[in-house]
């Protein structure tokens, strides 16, 4: 999956250097924001080294359905590493070392200046992370890949073509219990990120 989305923004990328070359043309509802930032895991433990931050990339084109509401889909991935806590008292780093996500965003503008405006947004489909396993006296708890439905809930602004936005998203947890133990491996999935990006196309 990841490098589908690079194979996206570079495209993306060519995109928007052919558009810069032509003629200024009128506003389309059509648009697609590219974007990076970071993310970190929205669960932290008392060792910083159990969950870490990281690197995310993303790309989410949007069509203008009634003036100032936008749908989109946006493909997203987050390099993050998850906390990873059995029986609520052992923690660990997780081996699963990103969170890959499609979801269907709907997005509404408020006209703040001539080139300032501010939006708020909600999405929600599909998240995937890998496998992971941990071991604790020599009992194995291996954790399943997730694909799991989950949401988001975004706050942005933007100017002209440049926009910032933090995000939540909203994911269950992974679970896994041994019977021999009858202790409980969970994996918690959700995280914030903040992002800065363009957008190419639509309104200014």
């Amino acid at each position: 999956m990841r490098t589908l989305f690079l194979a996206l923004l570079l495209s993306t990328s060519f995109v928007a250097i052919a558009q810069d070359t032509k003629p200024a043309q009128p506003a389309r509802p059509f648009k697609v924001k590219i974007g990076g930032g970071y993310a970190l895991p929205a669960y932290q433990s008392t060792n910083a080294s159990d969950s870490k931050g990281g690197f995310l990339y993303m790309i989410e084109p949007q069509y203008e359905i009634v003036k100032n509401l936008d749908l989109g889909v946006r493909l997203e991935q987050a390099l993050v590493k998850r906390a990873e806590v059995l029986g609520n008292v052992i923690y660990y780093q997780s081996k699963a070392n990103a969170v890959s996500s499609a979801l269907v965003t709907a997005n509404y503008t408020i006209p703040v200046g001539s080139s300032l405006r501010a939006y708020l947004g909600v999405g929600t489909g599909l998240y995937y992370v890998d496998a992971s396993e941990q071991i604790n006296q020599t009992i194995r708890y291996p954790l399943p890949v997730t694909t799991t439905l989950g949401g988001m809930g975004r706050v942005g602004v933007k100017f002209s073509l440049v926009y910032l936005e933090a995000d939540y998203n909203l994911i269950g947890d992974t679970n896994v219990t041994n019977n021999a133990s009858r202790l409980t491996l969970t994996a918690k999935n959700s995280y914030f990120s903040v992002k800065a990006g363009i957008t190419i196309g639509g309104s200014r």
